[in-house]
């Protein structure tokens, strides 16, 4: 299947490897709508004129269901379509959030049509019919539920070539019409052997297929709309990538902004203060054009220069480095920072990353604790400890961290 749908998209798609290119993106969005609604009216016609002619609910509800994909389809084919407007003075970053938007359509539009067969399967289960139906029909619709999955491997390897989730959501719609197809046939040939009231159950269960299809699909579509985190393996590459310069002695502060497939990406490198100020500005740019190619996307590099000269910066480093240690709610420190050339007094500076399920309360039990044990350690000292958000991130672990510095 996937040699197959590879030769269709070099058949049908122009540039098709620009996978970020929002045009060659919206050839993908076509081909998977325009396939997807020539299948699904095709096999609508088939379930519904058997549906009514044998008068199964739970048939004529599959039916619609796959109706459903078709109107899906358009709507995935029209958020491709604006997708693929260029930036305007309205819209800066362009319109390629189109895609979600359209995905949670499809959303909105399923759970509408869920709650209509919900009614009607559940008057059947009340009202039973009894249902006559051949063997050569339950095959002919067996086979449709073959043809919808083929269409939803399809639509898939077509949305991780581009790495869509919207066509990742209407694979899953079809995923969803081929159980519920299945689910028809097992009713038709409980039909066979007498038991009518299968036929309703079945539209109920189908119904609920439908009603978990539209959260799983709105779901998919609401998160990078509110801003969702990156993986772990994105900030791993950003720092891995900061890093390969000898200038830099650490990387913290990641922040990732996904908008459409265009990535905004700021990091923080720690450098000696000792280095030259051109050269390390020579450094960030290469840094944020390295990024920027890998990951596609805008990047700004900050510099935070460290001074070790200060003569209690080793002892002081590995006290805090116990102390974090300590607590697993933290995750790590960086940019430790001494103020003052008093060896007993002076202001120390660092920044904590907490763990992500840390709340409001535990904030401040992890400061006034590290403050405490700090305290204990260098009496005369004054420390201030600055919190990272939640959609800042450090990726490297307390021990890697202690390498580095």
């Amino acid at each position: 299947m996937r040699r197959l749908t590879h030769w269709i998209v070099k058949r049908f798609i122009k540039n098709y490897k620009r996978k970020y290119d929002v045009k060659v993106r919206a050839g993908y969005g076509y081909l998977e709508g325009w396939v997807s609604i020539i299948g699904n009216l095709l096999l609508f016609f088939i379930k519904i004129v058997i549906g009514i002619s044998i008068g199964s609910i739970s048939l004529i509800a599959d039916a619609v269901h796959t109706l459903s994909d078709c109107v899906t389809s358009i709507v995935v084919i029209l958020g491709f379509r604006f997708a693929k407007k260029p930036a305007d003075k309205e819209h800066p970053f362009g319109h390629e959030r189109m895609e979600p938007i359209a995905t949670l359509i499809v959303s909105v539009l399923l759970f509408f049509a869920g709650t209509e067969l919900m009614k009607r399967s559940i008057y059947s289960v009340v009202h039973p019919q009894q249902i006559v139906v051949s063997i050569y029909v339950i095959i002919l619709i067996f086979f449709t539920a073959l043809v919808k999955e083929v269409i939803s491997r399809f639509s898939c390897e077509l949305g991780e070539m581009i790495e869509s989730t919207t066509l990742k959501a209407d694979a899953l719609h079809h995923r969803t019409d081929v159980v519920a197809t299945l689910l028809v046939v097992i009713a038709l040939i409980a039909a066979r052997l007498g038991v009518s009231r299968v036929d309703g159950i079945t539209g109920i269960i189908v119904s609920g297929i439908i009603f978990y299809s539209a959260y799983k699909i709105g779901k998919d579509a609401i998160d990078p709309l509110l801003g969702e985190p990156p993986s772990k393996e994105d900030i791993r590459k950003v720092e891995k990538l900061a890093s390969r310069y000898k200038e830099v002695l650490g990387v913290h502060d990641i922040i990732f902004h996904r908008y459409g497939q265009m990535n905004i990406i700021s990091l923080h490198i720690e450098v000696s203060d000792k280095e030259d100020l051109s050269k390390l500005h020579q450094v960030s740019e290469e840094i944020e054009e390295d990024i920027s190619k890998e990951m596609n996307g805008m990047v700004v590099v900050h510099i935070d220069p460290i001074n070790k000269d200060h003569p209690r910066y080793a002892e002081i480093f590995n006290a805090v480095t116990k102390i974090i240690s300590e607590d697993r709610r933290v995750n790590s420190f960086h940019e430790l920072r001494i103020v003052g050339k008093n060896r007993d007094k002076c202001n120390v500076i660092f920044d904590i990353a907490l763990e992500a399920d840390a709340n409001e309360a535990e904030v401040y039990d992890i400061i006034r604790s590290i403050r405490i044990k700090f305290k204990a350690m260098f009496p005369h000292m004054n420390l201030a400890i600055k919190v990272e958000p939640k959609y800042v991130y450090n990726i490297l672990s307390k021990n890697e961290k202690d390498t580095k510095n």
